[in-house]
């Protein structure tokens, strides 16, 4: 673990009362003692330093020295990330978990996900919009990742380009008259922020196409092999970040 993330209720209270899920990662998987101490963030952003007093109850004061109550110490890129949201089409199954999983490991700013015509599950129930906020939680812990913890939202592919602050990219998977490559996108875009727009396994349709350009949104062709639904962003957001470090 690199960074412990506090429920999403924790208002800056001294004392925070473990859930069992939280005891069981931090006293049974991680093997941590009554007087450890380690970086805990909330879901502002803001750091703590978080001492265990019992098995079900930490102790958190405001952190200055992030680095200096880290459990680990290995390498980790420290400098600012540029924001990227991911718009990402529901998938089939767990396909959902493995996205969100990679997408908060590589840092994105928000994974939001969409429906579109392609789409074989138009929703989530409660447990799967649970399910993902925790696999995000648990993939921020891990990798130290700045995402945002945010509850799991899903909007119509018709809602992304006014929900989004940034310029919007969708990937197609044939050329169409006005895709450009990512690279040629990306250098179009004065300062480094851009939403991206993933479709399920069946792509995004052409009537979906023509919506999103003609609300401003550009249609990208990546240079590679054909790639999976789940495979496709986080191949995406590698690039970004590539190209603009």
């Amino acid at each position: 673990m690199r960074i412990f993330i506090l429920d999403k209720a924790y208002s800056g209270e001294k004392d925070y009362i473990l859930r069992k899920r939280e005891k069981d990662y931090l006293i049974k998987v991680l093997r941590l003692k009554i007087g450890d101490v380690f970086t805990c963030r909330d879901t502002k952003d803001n750091y703590y330093s978080a001492t265990i007093v019992s098995e079900d109850m930490l102790t958190i004061s405001p952190c200055e020295d992030i680095e200096a109550t880290l459990l680990d110490h290995f390498s980790s890129y420290r400098e600012k990330l540029p924001p990227i949201r991911v718009y990402q089409a529901i998938c089939k199954g767990k396909k959902n978990e493995q996205i969100i999983r990679m997408l908060t490991e590589a840092g994105v700013e928000e994974t939001i996900f969409i429906t579109s015509t392609f789409c074989q599950e138009k929703t989530f129930n409660d447990h799967d919009k649970q399910r993902l906020y925790d696999i995000q939680r648990e993939a921020v812990q891990q990798s130290g990742s700045k995402t945002k913890v945010k509850p799991i939202r899903t909007i119509d592919i018709s809602e992304v380009v006014k929900d989004s602050p940034y310029k919007v990219l969708f990937l197609h998977q044939s050329s169409r008259g006005d895709t450009i490559s990512l690279s040629k996108a990306l250098s179009l875009i004065e300062e480094k922020q851009v939403s991206i727009i993933i479709g399920s396994e069946g792509g995004i349709s052409d009537e979906e196409c023509e919506a999103l350009e003609g609300l401003g949104a550009t249609p990208v062709l990546l240079s590679t092999n054909i790639l999976r639904a789940e495979t496709a962003g986080i191949f995406a957001v590698g690039a970004i970040e590539t190209i603009w470090s």
